[in-house]
């Protein structure tokens, strides 16, 4: 890496202002070589003239010049900023050239971030997920990364593997001294089988949470009777006719589902048949299904139907959501048909309406005919994705293929070792597979891996990152 790598960092778009970026061992005599007037203060901000080399004032700069290792590879490293434009910014980057430098491959500079250790590969990843980030989920979840969750959570998976690592290679070093005062009769290595177990779980959850990230985003389950107007609802969400309607009841029967973005944030609106009791082999079937989306959904909207209230469906969600474990979901309450005048006011009897306040739903009149409240349902559901985004706080959400699979052969090894433990397997094997276990973490964060991971990771950025 002795030699001077240089390319343009901001994109060659006509612009008021064109970076170009250098860094390597000669970037500060380079850049100097072109200016017309010598010296520049590491980190302050100068005006020049850069010159060709018949002396000819090719354009006037600002340049900051960034000693090692205080810069973004952890080389001596120089920005010059130009006027905007693809043929300025060429000219430039020619005149530098010619000093000495050469053209950087893509990725090359945070590929020496990452080899001079100023980033590992999580970050490196993080940078190129930002820069094509699609919605406002994708880019917060990259910037995430950024900061350096997904490394925390990752090395904390590390240190927990490695300490029970530690403990099995002290169970079998000093195997006999330990027999001797143990009288619990508990194997030595009984420890693995919980601890193991218990980061095989966080792995999974991972794993999971990553799953549901590349392919719906949060599930939004809509929940009425019969012909509430759950169906015309969700095709306005969705922006299209893609569910069946009609004024006769029970025209859903199975589950309907359809992807969408709102505002940045990703949804997966699903469609139910309409909670009733039926001798209806059919329209039974659809309840089940129904029920089974209730107990996974992120977002459950009751549809309650403004012409002809009922609140069966609401008690039907409201069994599912006590008896429900780990996270609850949101519940927002839509009166439908709110174009219509005459709606009958049905009071809620006193046990709903104390759980409708103690989980906060609120309510909100919908009419799919005209489209009134439904600018107020879409806020809603932005600002329930955005607190449950941001009730995770700094949790890392994984969004890298290669991390899953790196997560997916450390699970595998730790259950393999939870495996040896329980078959009384020697305890050098369960070590062997806790090692394999640590090596897949660490190649997710870069701590150990191969050159061509790396040569593969840093080919798909662009020229100047």
């Amino acid at each position: 890496m002795s030699d001077t790598i240089v390319a343009i960092a901001s994109g060659v778009a006509p612009a008021a202002i064109g970076v170009i970026r250098m860094s390597g061992d000669d970037a500060l005599q380079i850049v100097e070589k072109c200016l017309k007037k010598k010296g520049l203060t590491p980190r302050m901000m100068h005006h020049r003239g850069l010159c060709d080399g018949r002396g000819v004032v090719v354009d006037d700069v600002m340049v900051c010049y960034f000693k090692a290792p205080h810069s973004y590879t952890g080389e001596d490293s120089v920005e010059v900023y130009a006027h905007g434009g693809a043929v300025n910014l060429g000219r430039v980057l020619s005149v530098l050239c010619a000093a000495g430098a050469r053209m950087a491959e893509p990725g090359e500079f945070s590929k020496r971030a990452f080899l001079n250790g100023k980033i590992d590969l999580t970050r490196a990843e993080a940078i190129m997920d930002v820069i094509h980030a699609q919605n406002e989920l994708q880019c917060r979840e990259a910037q995430k990364q950024l900061s350096g969750t997904v490394s925390d959570s990752v090395n904390a998976l590390r240190k927990g593997v490695l300490d029970l690592l530690c403990k099995v290679e002290v169970e079998i070093d000093f195997e006999e001294d330990l027999d001797e005062d143990d009288t619990s009769g508990v194997s030595p290595f009984a420890i693995v089988e919980g601890d193991g177990a218990y980061l095989s779980q966080v792995i999974e959850e991972m794993i999971h949470a990553h799953e549901r990230y590349r392919s719906e985003g949060l599930r939004v389950v809509m929940v009425g009777l019969p012909n509430a107007g759950k169906s015309s609802l969700f095709n306005r969400l969705v922006g299209h006719e893609r569910a069946i309607v009609t004024p006769i009841a029970g025209t859903t029967t199975d589950t309907i589902e359809a992807q969408v973005v709102i505002d940045g944030e990703q949804f997966s609106f699903i469609d139910t048949a309409g909670v009733t009791e039926t001798d209806n082999p059919i329209e039974a079937l659809g309840v089940e299904r129904t029920q089974q989306q209730i107990k996974t959904a992120d977002i459950i909207v009751v549809c309650i139907d403004g012409v002809s209230p009922s609140y069966d469906a609401l008690q039907n969600v409201r069994s599912c959501y006590e008896a429900r474990e780990g996270e609850s979901p949101d519940i927002l309450l839509i009166r439908t048909k709110s174009d219509i005048e005459e709606r009958p006011q049905v009071p809620l009897d006193s046990e709903l309406q104390s759980f409708i306040e103690s989980i906060q739903a609120p309510m909100i009149d919908v009419s799919s005919k005209t489209r009134d409240g439904l600018s107020a349902l879409k806020s809603e559901l932005c600002a329930c994705s955005k607190r449950r985004h941001a009730s995770g706080g700094d949790m890392a959400l994984i969004t890298s293929q290669r991390h899953i699979e790196c997560l997916r052969k450390a699970n595998e090894a730790l259950r393999e070792a939870v495996l040896a433990m329980q078959n009384g397997l020697p305890g050098e094997i369960i070590a062997s597979e806790l090692h394999n276990a640590a090596s897949a973490l660490e190649q997710i964060t870069g701590a150990i891996t191969c050159e061509d991971v790396v040569n593969e990771i840093f080919s798909h950025f662009c020229i100047g990152k």
